[in-house]
């Protein structure tokens, strides 16, 4: 006795359920991501920026051991004004 395995869903239904996830999972990176610094951007001081350009030296990432996530300065403003609204109500 064997039974016949359930026929798929045509691929278009596959297609548009696969777009909105994939619209919703961006919408939510976009919308959580936005309060915090991914990159942190220290700029060279002149007199590196002429020593690294002599050398040949291009572009230079590297990774800390001390990897967190820092609230952007909006953020860490809004932050700072709902703690201070909050301490006023009680």
């Amino acid at each position: 006795m064997s039974m016949k395995p359930r026929p798929t869903p045509p691929f278009i239904n596959r297609l548009i359920v696969g777009t909105i996830a994939t619209i919703a999972g961006i919408y939510v990176i976009k919308d959580a991501g936005k309060d915090f610094e991914w990159i942190k951007f220290e700029p060279h001081s002149p007199d590196e920026i002429e020593r690294r350009r002599k050398e040949g030296v291009g572009m230079k990432m590297k990774t800390l051991e001390t990897r967190t996530l820092d609230y952007t300065p909006e953020a860490k403003e809004r932050l700072k004004k709902l703690v201070e609204e909050n301490q006023k109500d009680d």
